[in-house]
């Protein structure tokens, strides 16, 4: 008997073996057996022929259907499909054809559900991957998203602080004005407050430089330096901090430190 009459002989057992053992639920039974018939069309066309790419749209069909649970804990379900079918086969024409009938059979067979795998296995891969790059790209707009509103909202917090703050400044400073009878407590108490007031102005202006370096906004105001006067200033701005602290800062020569170089001072002193 030729191959395709062997594979007419048992396919009525086959499909009713891989039905029992592949679907699950009435409801999946009656669309899984629509699937099977069309798988076993294109086998036998692929028997035919000698072309297992017949097998391909059916395959094909099968893995586009995968769910988003099984894309995300990497299921190969159409590959094992295609394996039990296999061992199915096998048991099948094993019990319903002669040793050397089923042995022609499998023989004929094994190529094509061979090619079946490969390509199974490479459309999953294809699928995976494209499934991984579109979460990945979800992913970085989400980012995107999150970082902008971070960056929107150091923005707009630093600039609504700016007004309570030039407030209690102003205040301060009245009340300064208004005590006529000071004494060295209450000055001491003003400076206090004054020296908080400007610690908050400079967290809320570097508040404000993260909000404009995040979009890319930040404006440098290029002109002539030299980085020992820089450096020069940053001495007497901290020597009563230092000296308060019992500390020693040391700012050694270097080469080119009076050297004419074009930067920003007013960011390379914050810096």
């Amino acid at each position: 008997m030729s191959i395709p009459g062997l594979l007419a002989k048992i396919q009525p057992v086959w499909k009713k073996r891989l039905m029992n053992a592949l679907a699950r639920g009435a409801s999946v039974r009656e669309n899984f057996y629509e699937q099977i018939e069309r798988f076993c069309e294109m086998l036998t066309q692929a028997v035919q022929t000698g072309d297992p790419a017949w097998l391909d749209s059916v395959i094909y069909d099968w893995v586009s259907v995968s769910t988003t649970s099984d894309l995300q804990e990497g299921q190969k379900n159409i590959t094992a499909l295609l394996n039990q079918m296999i061992a199915l086969t096998h048991e099948v024409a094993r019990e319903n054809l002669n040793p050397n009938e089923a042995l022609d059979l499998m023989g004929a067979l094994l190529p094509i559900f061979t090619y079946a795998l490969e390509r199974a296995a490479r459309y999953e891969s294809d699928t995976r991957v494209a499934f991984v790059t579109n979460e990945l790209a979800e992913a970085q707009t989400k980012l995107e998203r999150l970082e902008r509103s971070k960056s929107n909202f150091i923005g707009v917090a630093a600039h609504e602080l700016k007004t309570p703050l030039t407030l209690i400044d102003g205040y301060v400073a009245m009340l300064r004005d208004l005590l006529a009878e000071r004494n060295e407590h209450i000055e001491i108490l003003f400076q206090g407050v004054g020296t908080g007031i400007r610690r908050l102005r400079t967290i809320v202006e570097d508040m404000i430089d993260v909000s404009l370096i995040d979009n890319n906004m930040l404006a440098l105001n290029l002109q002539p330096l030299w980085l020992g006067q820089i450096f020069r200033l940053l001495e007497s701005e901290f020597a009563p901090i230092v000296a308060d602290r019992h500390q020693t800062l040391e700012i050694r020569p270097f080469p080119g430190q009076e050297t004419m170089i074009f930067g920003d001072p007013e960011r390379l002193h914050q810096a």
